[in-house]
């Protein structure tokens, strides 16, 4: 099989996020009067966009779970997040800046698939230098359709003229795996992120590995 696209996951497998995700989830929780969550929590909170962050911090804490409750966190999550005010913490995973010009040197197409919403995505990106280097990035307020449903990873492959078949998703999470199953994408799976794929396939513990692993 000879891969011409590159998919990748943001959290966890681009980018070391947590202390982002920390500062949001503390905007969250201090209008609500609790708590924060500590740096190692954080981590925890990660995968499924916004909305699940708010929850999981809500349960770490004992804050409200009704639905409003919820809608107000994730608003408040998210403002927090692209508060141009505030600087990104996270920090590139090593070998990522390197490999993906790399891989764009090869001639791949490369796009981000991410349940962080758009704009939140967009902002990290950018600010570590990085997003020049993807074609597409579609966040998780972007379609109906997130990760693990291969809905989000198609949309993704479609504006880039990409075939499953011939693309390759790149990720921490069974949410990853499960996408690039469905939409019969490889998938290629690092074990350094926050989640841990499922399947029987050897991990990568390196970014700089990705290259190896899809034969070039």
């Amino acid at each position: 099989m000879t891969i011409d696209t590159v998919i990748f996951d943001l959290d966890g497998t681009l980018v070391d996020s947590a202390a982002d995700i920390a500062f949001a989830a503390n905007a969250v929780l201090a209008g609500e009067g609790l708590a924060p969550v500590t740096s190692e929590e954080a981590a925890r909170l990660i995968g499924d966009g916004a909305r699940k962050s708010v929850e999981r911090a809500f349960a770490l804490r004992g804050g409200p779970m009704d639905g409003d409750s919820l809608d107000r966190g994730e608003r408040a999550f998210v403002t927090a997040y692209v508060d141009p005010a505030q600087p990104v913490l996270g920090r590139l995973y090593p070998g990522v800046g390197e490999t993906l010009a790399r891989l764009a040197a090869a001639g791949l197409r490369l796009g981000v698939c991410t349940n962080k919403p758009q704009a939140a995505a967009d902002r990290t990106l950018s600010a570590l230098g990085v997003r020049e280097r993807f074609r597409v990035l579609v966040g998780g307020d972007c379609t109906p359709f997130c990760k693990p449903d291969p809905r989000h990873l198609l949309a993704c492959l479609e504006p880039l003229g990409s075939r499953p078949a011939s693309a390759a998703m790149v990720g921490d999470s069974t949410n990853d795996e499960e996408a690039a199953r469905g939409a019969g994408a490889l998938f290629v799976g690092v074990g350094y992120g926050y989640g841990r794929p499922c399947g029987a396939a050897p991990l990568l513990e390196r970014f700089s590995d990705i290259p190896r692993a899809l034969g070039l």
